[in-house]
């Protein structure tokens, strides 16, 4: 069995928890969309930039058998489409609020993010997943390479045509509003020079985070990096101390918490930060948190609940959806009624309690499933 590192498995459960609270804001009766309310919903930016940084360093920092890895993305393709049935099967005979079509399954299957008018969106992120998957060998042998400098030049490209292009978009837009103008589309064009596409962003942040678990291993070891090619970025990180960090995040927080807002003055956005996956503080944000938790020393009860929350991960983001829509109907209760006469911070509060409860129940279920025969598989990733 491969070594748990437990501060990744804080990562992922907190990540996680962010994904589930992201999609509740959207599912439940009663949710504030106000200054409380989007104060916690734009917390949850970092949860899927996180994901994939996690990703990276497990990755790219272990020796890679190409076969294996391409059976083990049969293995995912295979397991999504599972999941996809089950979703669709879910969407018709439970919930059943619309129609879909044998086209719309078909559809969904091959990559569709929705099941005819039935939210499955979040069936993004394995689409997202299997992409990166498909490249990996190239980023790895860049990144195997005892010359960084292809792996540089590459990062910088990802970098540029993401995080960078969208963050100068976001300030010609803000630019444009001021002065009653159109500029944000000036950088538009520059995405037919670039191949990724839209999950660029998503191989970006795996990229990086296998430098940063590499750096983490070396610092782990205590080895000296003075000779090697990225020896000034080491160095650079190992002068961050945790409160620098923890500055610098509250400072990246208050700033998409002020984009969100002014998105939401220019376009009537809610809750969520437009794009803001891809934006340079969510960017910074999501490498700091990396940092400082990747180094997390727990010992005892909770190291072993981060392994068993960071193990079941992936079956609670694949049954998360079903419980939200569970709580949305017993929202329906009289019992619920009463949410909808508290104040925001009250009724945000009492959201984010139920969010854990939702989390707890989906967590409780995977954690049982994957002990059944067969069943397992679709949970174990």
């Amino acid at each position: 069995m491969k070594k748990r590192i437990v501060g990744y498995d804080v990562i992922k459960t907190m990540a996680m928890f962010l994904v589930v609270m992201l999609h509740y804001a959207y599912y439940t009766k009663y949710y504030s969309s106000g200054l409380v309310g989007t104060a916690v919903t734009v917390l949850c930016v970092v949860c899927v930039p996180l994901f994939f940084m996690v990703n990276g360093a497990l990755l790219l920092n272990r020796p890679m058998d190409e076969k294996k890895h391409y059976h083990k993305v049969f293995h995912i393709i295979v397991i999504v489409i599972i999941w996809k049935l089950i979703a669709a099967a879910f969407c018709v005979f439970i919930d059943g609020s619309h129609s879909a079509s044998p086209m719309d399954l078909l559809r969904f299957v091959l990559g569709a993010k929705e099941f005819g008018d039935y939210l499955t969106g979040y069936f993004w992120f394995m689409h997202a997943l299997v992409a990166v998957y498909l490249v990996l060998p190239l980023v790895k042998m860049a990144f195997d390479a005892e010359n960084k400098t292809t792996l540089h030049i590459f990062t910088a490209v990802l970098f540029f045509f993401t995080v960078g292009k969208d963050t100068v978009r976001l300030v010609l837009q803000m630019v444009g509003t001021a002065t009653h103008s159109e500029l944000a589309s000036i950088v538009d064009p520059l995405s037919e020079l670039y191949i990724f596409g839209y999950y660029g962003y998503v191989l970006l942040y795996v990229v990086v985070g296998g430098m940063l678990g590499h750096y983490l291993q070396q610092r782990k070891k205590n080895d000296r990096v003075e000779d090697r090619e990225d020896a000034g970025v080491y160095s650079l990180l190992s002068k961050i101390s945790i409160r620098t960090a923890c500055i610098i995040i509250f400072i990246c927080y208050i700033s998409l918490f002020l984009i969100q807002r002014y998105q939401h003055a220019a376009d009537g956005s809610s809750l969520v930060v437009e794009n803001g996956y891809w934006l340079l503080p969510t960017f910074i944000e999501t490498v700091l948190i990396m940092l400082v938790l990747g180094q997390a020393k727990i010992t005892g009860f909770w190291a072993h609940f981060f392994k068993v929350t960071g193990m079941n991960t992936f079956g609670v983001y694949m049954l998360h959806m079903a419980g939200l829509i569970g709580l949305s109907r017993l929202q329906n209760l009289s019992c619920f009624q009463f949410m909808g006469s508290l104040n925001n911070i009250a009724v945000t509060a009492l959201n984010v309690l139920l969010c854990c409860c939702v989390f707890a129940c989906c967590l409780a279920a995977s954690v049982v499933l994957r002990k059944i025969p067969y069943i397992n598989r679709l949970f174990a990733l």
